[in-house]
C-alpha cells in the first residue's frame, strides 16, 4: 500500500489494495493528509483493520465495527428518528457483545498490549476505573459473558499476533528488542512467545524471523534456553534463578548452594529449607518433571553433586561447556535478568511464609515446584486436591465453573457462601472417616498446610492456571451425601479462608 504526495495541492493520500470478508479483492484511495507521516499512520491502521488485528487504536476499532454493522445501524437509527407526535428523544441500545472479535473491545478501550487475560478480564469487571482518562463504560451482564467466553478461546500467542507486535516495537526502538523492552514499552507480555509451542524461548524466534539475528546455539544449547524460558523465566520463584546467575559467575567453583543461601538472606530475607533444596536439585538434574517432559528436558542436566563436600553441589560437565559460548552466555543471562526482574516485580510479596502470592495464577506444576514437593504430578493424578506426606502440603485445587458434559462423579458442587466460605466437595468414594478428609478436618493439629486454588473454568486451553487465594481451614461443619445418579459417597467440607477473596477477583469467580 503505497504512499503518495498529491504535488497540485502538497497533501499526500494512500492506495490500498486489500481483500474483504468475502474474499475479493479491493482497492481503497484515502486523500488530504497533510503530512507523509500521517498518511503511513493510516495506511499502518488500515492493515491492521483489514485482517482484524488486535493491536490498533480505539478509534480505529470503532471505524472497523461501524463498517461492519453500519447497514443495521442506519436502519434502527432510520426507524428510531421517525417522527412521531409526542416524541421528544430516541435511546439507540447497540448490542455490542454479538460483535465476532468482542475481545478486541476491552483491548482498544484500555491501550494495554500485554494480551495478558487477567488484565483483559479486569477491565471488563471494572469498566471505567481502569479505562484512561474521564471516560465510563459499561458492560451489561450477557456482553459480559460473550466477551469472557471470546478472551478464554483466544490465543494470545498466536505467531502472527507474535510477529506484528515484535516488528512495532523493533520500529520504535531502531535495533532487535532486549526481553525487558516488552515490559519497558508496555507492549506484548514476552511469555505469550515462550507459550507458543513451535517456539519456546525469544531465542528461537529471533532465529527463525529476525534476518539481521545472526547468534546461533546448538541443540543442546537451545533446549536449555527453552527449559529456563518456559519453567523458570516467569519469576514465580526467585531461588532457582539466583542459583543460576551463580552459576554463570562461579563455573568453576564449588558450594554453589551455601553462597545462595547468603545471597538469598541478606537480598531478600528468603532462607532455603532442606526440603527446598532437594526440590531445586531435582529441577536442575530432570528429576522433577513427570510424563513426557522428562523426556523432553533430558539433556539439560545443569548440577553435579560435589564429591569433596557432599552436601553441595556445582555445575554439570555438560554445563560448563555451553557456558564457555559466548552467545549461549548471553543470551542466558539476558533470560535469568529477565526472570529476576519479573520476581521483583510480581512476585516477592509472597503471602506469610510461602513462595505464593495472593491473587497471582499459577499451574498445577507451578503449584508442586514452589510446595517443594520432590518430583511434580500430572493434572491427572491430583484430581481436586492431592497430599504430599513429606511436605505436609495438601493444594486444593477447584474449577468453578463445571461443563455440562462432566460425568456425575466428577460434578462437584463446589461454591462460595461469601468472600471468606466456601463449600468444598471431596472427591467421589469418601466418607467421613477416609484418610483424605481426615487430613483436611485435622489439618491443623496435624501440621498440614491447605493451600486453595481456584479458576473461573477450564475453557481457557492456553494458560491452564489458578488464583491463589491462601491457606484456608475446615469450620467442622460436615456432611456425607450420596452423589446424584450414583451410589458413590461424598463428603461436603465448609472451609473458612484465612484472607477474604479481594473483591473484584470475587465477583468475577462466582457471577455466570
Amino acid at each position: 500500500m503505497p504512499v503518495f504526495k498529491n504535488e497540485d495541492n502538497g497533501t499526500w493520500y494512500v492506495m490500498a489494495r486489500y481483500v474483504n470478508w468475502k474474499g475479493e479483492r479491493k482497492q481503497k484511495c484515502k486523500r488530504g493528509f497533510a503530512t507523509k507521516r500521517e498518511a503511513q499512520e493510516w495506511e499502518r491502521m488500515f492493515k491492521l483493520q483489514t485482517s482484524s488485528d488486535l493491536d490498533m487504536s480505539f478509534e480505529a476499532f470503532t471505524e472497523l465495527y461501524i463498517n461492519d454493522v453500519k447497514n443495521v445501524f442506519i436502519q434502527q437509527l432510520g426507524r428510531g428518528l421517525r417522527k412521531a407526535p409526542q416524541k421528544e428523544y430516541v435511546v439507540i441500545l447497540d448490542f455490542i457483545g454479538n460483535y465476532k472479535n468482542n475481545f478486541m473491545i476491552p483491548i482498544a478501550l484500555s491501550g494495554d498490549r500485554s494480551y495478558n487475560k487477567d488484565n483483559i478480564r479486569r477491565y471488563l469487571l471494572e469498566g471505567g476505573r481502569v479505562i484512561p482518562g474521564a471516560s465510563t463504560i459499561h458492560f451489561d451482564e450477557i456482553s459480559r459473558k460473550r466477551i469472557f467466553a471470546a478472551v478464554d478461546g483466544a490465543n494470545f500467542s498466536d505467531i502472527k499476533l507474535i510477529k506484528e507486535n515484535y516488528t512495532n516495537l523493533k520500529n520504535k526502538l531502531g535495533r532487535i528488542p532486549k526481553l525487558k523492552d516488552f515490559d519497558d514499552y508496555g507492549e506484548m507480555d514476552v511469555l505469550r512467545i515462550f507459550d507458543n509451542n513451535s517456539l519456546g524461548s525469544y531465542y528461537k524466534f529471533l532465529e527463525k524471523y529476525e534476518k539481521d539475528y545472526t547468534e546461533r546455539l546448538s541443540p543442546e544449547e537451545e533446549k536449555v534456553i527453552e527449559f529456563v524460558s518456559k519453567k523458570l523465566a516467569n519469576g514465580k520463584r526467585i531461588q532457582e534463578l539466583k542459583l543460576l546467575d551463580r552459576m554463570l559467575g562461579y563455573a568453576h567453583e564449588f558450594s554453589l548452594f551455601s553462597g545462595l543461601q547468603k545471597e538469598l538472606h541478606k537480598n531478600y530475607g528468603l532462607q532455603i529449607s532442606q526440603e527446598q533444596k532437594d526440590n531445586i536439585v531435582n529441577i536442575m538434574t530432570n528429576q522433577f518433571p513427570a510424563g513426557a517432559s522428562k523426556k523432553t528436558y533430558s539433556d539439560c542436566i545443569l548440577l553435579e553433586k560435589d564429591d569433596q563436600k557432599g552436601t553441595d553441589y556445582h555445575v554439570s560437565k555438560s554445563f560448563e561447556v555451553m557456558l564457555a559460548n559466548k552467545e549461549f552466555y548471553g543470551i542466558l543471562k539476558e533470560l535469568i535478568d529477565f526472570g529476576i526482574s519479573r520476581y521483583e516485580r510480581d512476585f516477592s510479596h509472597t503471602y506469610r511464609e510461602t513462595d505464593f502470592v495472593l491473587y497471582q495464577k499459577y499451574t498445577y506444576e507451578d503449584v508442586c515446584r514452589l510446595l517443594n514437593w520432590e518430583t511434580n504430578e500430572v493434572p491427572l493424578n491430583i484430581g481436586g486436591y492431592k497430599f504430599d506426606k513429606k511436605t505436609k502440603t495438601f493444594p486444593v485445587f477447584i474449577n468453578y465453573d463445571k461443563s455440562e458434559d462432566i460425568s456425575d462423579t466428577t460434578k462437584y458442587e463446589d461454591h462460595f457462601i461469601s468472600s471468606n466460605r466456601l463449600i468444598a466437595i471431596s472427591k467421589s468414594g469418601r466418607s467421613i472417616q477416609s484418610e483424605d478428609v481426615q487430613n483436611f478436618l485435622h489439618a491443623e493439629e496435624r501440621g498440614i498446610q491447605v493451600h486453595l486454588f481456584v479458576r473461573k473454568n477450564k475453557d481457557d486451553k492456553i494458560s491452564k492456571e489458578f488464583y491463589y487465594l491462601g491457606y484456608m481451614h475446615a469450620s467442622g461443619n460436615v456432611k456425607e451425601f450420596v452423589m446424584p445418579n450414583t451410589s458413590k459417597t461424598a463428603v461436603e467440607i465448609e472451609w473458612l479462608l484465612d484472607v477474604p477473596v479481594r473483591e473484584d477477583l470475587y465477583e468475577y469467580i462466582i457471577n455466570e
